[in-house]
């Protein structure tokens, strides 16, 4: 049995029902009383030889036919042990409630709402739990539970507050003004009433341009100063997790796509390393080169992306040029690769899509010899400019023991001095066989954070460039014709293999009973996919873990303090898109 399984055993006898140990898929788990919940995960936290400082993620599984309806499941992460353990507590559909860990992980406030809002669970003693995605008048139910239709319920939403042009003008009160933003407004005074506050409110987007989506957050100022800034999400979501349980496991991965937009290469290598790991699938030697190649030229694009709309947010205007200017070059190899240059689809269960041809790697070497060159320029057009110097040194500063505790990943964890990088912790690919470093910060601002970003260029052209050197001849896709379909020209030429291609695709594979998690380092943090199988083909249960939603978690406690003016600066040192966040 592994130590962190039997520590916490042998402290709590009672509390822990029932652990178990997945040697294939190198899962830790453990069942505890719902009642003791809080005690065992504190322990977990606060025991120097555990150290599961880091919160990844908190979701919930619906089983409706058993006395104990709902599952609670935590993910917790040990930076300084490189172990991964998931809680799992069970609570009746009587009494759905279980005690929050909000005073134990600052990050576990976010995920708890969203486990309410979607599955109906209560957390006894958050701080703040209503709905986080749905509006907070929705009344017909939680849509992650097993009863609930795919296709919705209709609802109609009552905003009484505003006035009707059918409808005689009518006198305000406290209670008729929405619960976000009901706090601005002393009790029974009036929006019209001289008598206020000396805060301020102010509503930045949902339309704003430098939201970097549809994205509103409720800033309460103290003059210019933000004294408190409450995210009001879910304006993107789709529900792609409930849709996944109606899906196969193959016809999952273009809703990947739709996830991150600026990054979807990555996020399908995300997905379908959850499913290979779930199915227990192997990935030939060759495919893991052209899929780690093709990640490092994702993260290359995704941070130039990032780079100039930052830049841009600030008031630069050649960066966003120039950055957009190589971007280009790499999104058409794409599109010579896949056929498309957004919405990626390259990715396979099992390997890619399409073999790289000589001419894809001629071109891609070619633009590695000038895109060093091309760093340098924009390093002098910002290290030493002096607006942008004053407007990210010193801004949105959070420590590295801040930055773990509220689940913080990528970027936005490692500009805080946090050596955490999925693929040198837990190596994947072929990040194992090639030289590069992970760049880390010492400040913790977005300074620290753009420069973790451009670095992580200067690596990513160092990693395809080994990987392309060491580039073996194989095949790109597994052998294993219960999951993979046949080749397509084998399909147009030999019964055996359409009859193959017809059954995969309609009916497709069942991988075992069982759960697995897993973590892909993309741009933006660490994109997990968690999912539960029940030996069907599809899955019983996929939660995505959103590095920007997770991020988003953290907004308030980074923007206190700061300026208006800095609010843009700090939805940019995130890099978040809110197609994943809400997703």
């Amino acid at each position: 049995m592994h130590r962190v399984l039997e520590t916490i055993q042998t402290r709590f006898p009672e509390a822990v029902l029932s652990v178990h140990e997945d040697a294939t898929r190198g899962d830790l788990s453990a069942r505890v009383r719902a009642a003791d919940i809080v005690d065992v995960a504190r322990f977990l936290h606060d025991e120097p030889e555990l150290a599961f400082d880091h919160i990844t993620d908190i979701c919930a599984a619906d089983y409706p036919d058993e006395p104990e309806r709902f599952e609670v499941i935590y993910h917790f992460l040990s930076l300084a042990y490189v172990t991964r353990i998931r809680l799992k507590a069970r609570v009746t559909e009587d009494h759905p409630v279980i005690g929050t860990v909000t005073s134990i992980w600052k990050g576990a406030n976010f995920l708890e709402r969203e486990v309410f809002d979607l599955m109906g669970i209560k957390f006894e003693g958050h701080p703040d739990l209503r709905r986080i995605f749905l509006p907070d008048d929705y009344e017909e139910g939680h849509p992650l539970r097993k009863d609930f239709p795919a296709e919705g319920k209709g609802w109609r939403s009552s905003f009484d507050f505003l006035p009707r042009l059918d409808e005689p003008e009518r006198e305000w009160s406290e209670q008729d003004i929405p619960d976000v933003q009901r706090h601005v407004f002393m009790a029974g005074d009036s929006p019209d009433s001289a008598k206020r506050t000396t805060e301020l409110l102010l509503n930045m987007g949902p339309q704003h341009p430098s939201t970097h989506g549809v994205l509103r957050v409720v800033l309460e100022l103290d003059g210019e100063r933000v004294s408190k800034a409450v995210p009001d999400l879910g304006y993107l979501h789709r529900g792609v997790e409930k849709l996944a349980e109606g899906l196969h496991y193959t016809q999952i991965l273009p809703h990947t796509d739709r996830l991150d937009y600026v990054c979807a290469m990555t996020n399908n290598y995300a997905y379908v390393r959850a499913v290979e790991k779930l199915a227990g699938v192997t990935v030939p030697e060759r495919a893991e080169y052209i899929r780690t190649i093709v990640a490092e030229v994702q993260r290359i694009v995704g941070h130039l992306f990032w780079l100039g709309t930052q830049a841009l947010d600030i008031g630069a205007m050649t960066v966003f040029f120039w950055t957009f200017r190589e971007r280009e070059v790499l999104l058409d190899l794409f599109e010579t690769l896949c056929g498309a240059r957004l919405t990626l689809n390259y990715y396979r269960i099992g390997g890619v899509d399409a073999d790289l041809t000589p001419e894809i790697v001629a071109r891609l070497r070619e633009f590695l010899k000038t895109f060093p060159a091309r760093l340098k320029e924009y390093e002098t057009l910002l290290q030493n400019n002096r607006i942008w110097v004053a407007r990210t040194k010193g801004v949105a500063v959070i420590s590295g023991e801040d930055a773990i505790n509220f689940g913080l990943t990528g970027p936005a964890l490692r500009g805080s001095g946090v050596v955490y990088d999925v693929r040198k912790l837990e190596p994947y690919g072929v990040y194992d066989r090639v030289e590069w470093e992970v760049p880390v910060g010492k400040d913790g601002d977005t300074y620290d954070r753009y420069w973790i970003r451009v670095e992580e260029m200067r690596q990513s052209a160092r990693i395809i460039e080994q990987a392309l050197a060491q580039l073996p001849a194989g095949p790109i896709m597994a052998d294993l014709p219960q999951v993979i379909p046949p080749p397509k020209p084998n399909v147009m030429r030999d019964m055996e293999s359409l009859i193959h291609h017809f059954i995969i695709f309609t009916q497709g594979f069942k991988p075992p009973k069982g759960e697995t998690y897993c973590g892909t380092e993309v741009p933006k943090g660490e994109l997990g996919f968690f999912l539960i199988s029940d030996g069907s083909p599809r899955p019983y249960r996929m939660k995505i873990r959103s590095p920007s939603f997770v991020h988003m978690g953290a907004f308030d406690f980074m923007a206190r303090g700061y300026l208006i003016s800095d609010i843009i600066t700090i939805f940019g040192t995130y890099d978040i898109v809110m197609g994943e966040c809400d997703r």
